[in-house]
């Protein structure tokens, strides 16, 4: 069982680590290019702003405006941007003179010439001096003429004469293409996925022998929890007993109804968790009468108001025994409000109606019959036809209604095999299947274990 569990486990992690891997893969092959290429395109940018610089701090000498006086000399700039364009990605070259009028294009050759002077960068770098590189999308009306070369690095860079700006240049450059899947990001991502192939197969064996282990282990400590509890349970069973032996004509009781208080919580298809509570509750519902002294639990008339209350005091001695032990804790239900009242007239919290936990009103109607049918230090033993008129007698004022119905359907026929059943069988396997049920529900650690001794 160990194996195939961590198996499973094993399984399902390596599943779940090798998607995760795949995912951060996939993630990492489209953002890390992406970071890449800004970088990249940045450095890109410098490099071509420099570039430029560097042309035109050589072969730009005179002022761009001069140059329209001086046709050898233009011819000669026109020569040299000729060359320069012919290296570097560059698709476009403009010159312009410092009142906007363009004195060469390289494309455009037949807007040479005219005045722009609504191009703003073109003014503002003619202004500052400063240098402008940014990314162009060609789609936009002013670059139409350039739009088969994509995207563009745009530069407007001034023109410098005796210190002074004299005009500038306005260059474009084919900027470098985004690819998604470039070969370094695909052996990188595959790198990754092999790595984690190669440990899945060394790790495997070491990861399903330690988990084995582990599961192995908790298995033992479970069984270990379990086996303690029902340790601390016998020692509870062994108190009940003495309870009874106190009053011999209580033996049993505790035993029958349980097997009742289940008979009725069964049939009113309370949940599973519910009816261990009810089994629980039922067995340990007197504990605290350990509590009472013989004289008052055993006195054979009457009880002073005094006597009374100290009877009375055994709902808080229970909850006081089964609050020590964590498992225990869910029989407090049936243990605290077994006395109360439909009506609202019993003990020990005065409650009413439903809210008197479902578990204590059926245990409520089977511990009252019970003790009917029962010897008692203070009364005779009644007839099972009496004690279940009794109990009609109490519907909608002592007892939940419902619960009283379901209870009318027992006959005696019935209940006197349910007791033989009792006699021969006992009740100790129902109660301790109800105790690991709570214990697993539970989950008990050790701690919370050693807590309750």
């Amino acid at each position: 069982m160990a194996d195939v569990v961590a198996h499973k486990l094993l399984r399902t992690f390596f599943r779940r680590s090798f998607w995760i891997t795949v995912i951060l893969a996939l993630i990492l092959s489209v953002v890390v290019p992406l970071i890449i290429y800004r970088y990249h395109l940045h450095q890109y940018q410098v490099e071509s702003a420099a570039l430029l610089h560097r042309f035109i701090e050589k072969e730009i000498c005179f002022s761009p405006h001069d140059l329209l006086e001086n046709p050898k000399s233009l011819e000669a700039t026109v020569s040299n941007i000729n060359v320069f364009m012919e290296f570097g990605d560059l698709v476009e070259f403009k010159l312009w003179s410092a009142d906007g009028t363009l004195i060469h294009a390289y494309r455009a050759s037949e807007l040479v010439g005219h005045r722009f002077p609504g191009n703003e960068r073109l003014m503002e770098t003619v202004r500052t001096g400063r240098t402008f590189v940014e990314i162009e999308d060609t789609r936009d009306s002013e670059n139409l003429n350039l739009k088969e070369f994509g995207t563009l690095v745009e530069m407007y860079a001034p023109v410098f004469v005796n210190g002074k700006v004299q005009g500038a240049v306005e260059v474009y450059r084919k900027a470098p293409k985004f690819e998604l899947l470039t070969g370094h990001i695909v052996l990188v991502v595959s790198i990754a996925i092999v790595i984690f192939l190669l440990l899945y197969f060394l790790l495997y064996g070491r990861f399903k022998a330690a988990a084995t282990s582990l599961i192995d282990y908790d298995e033992k400590l479970q069984d270990a929890y379990r086996s303690l509890g029902l340790s601390y349970f016998d020692t509870i069973r062994s108190l009940i007993k003495a309870l009874e032996l106190r009053d011999m004509e209580t033996e049993g009781h505790s035993e029958r109804v349980v097997a009742v208080s289940l008979y009725i919580g069964e049939r009113l298809g309370i949940p599973e968790d519910e009816l261990d509570k009810l089994v629980l509750g039922s067995y340990l519902h007197d504990i605290g009468k350990i509590g009472v002294p013989d004289s008052i639990l055993l006195k054979p008339g009457g009880l002073t108001p005094e006597e009374g209350a100290v009877i009375r005091s055994h709902v808080e001695k229970g909850l006081e025994i089964i609050g020590t032990i964590e498992f225990l804790r869910p029989a407090a239900e049936v243990v605290r409000y077994h006395h109360e009242k439909w009506d609202g007239s019993g003990y020990s919290a005065g409650l009413k109606g439903t809210e008197i936990p479902l578990a204590a009103r059926i245990f409520s109607v089977v511990d009252v019959f019970d003790a009917l049918i029962s010897n008692r230090p203070y009364r005779s033993p009644i007839s099972f036809e009496e004690a279940k008129a009794m109990i009609l007698a109490g519907r909608g004022s002592h007892f939940d209604p419902q619960v009283v119905d379901v209870f009318m359907e027992i006959g005696r026929e019935e209940f006197e095999a349910l007791k033989k059943e009792i006699a021969g069988c006992g009740i100790h396997h129902t109660v301790n299947a109800a105790v690991e049920n709570i214990l697993c529900r539970l989950n008990v650690t050790g701690t919370e274990m050693k807590r309750g001794v």
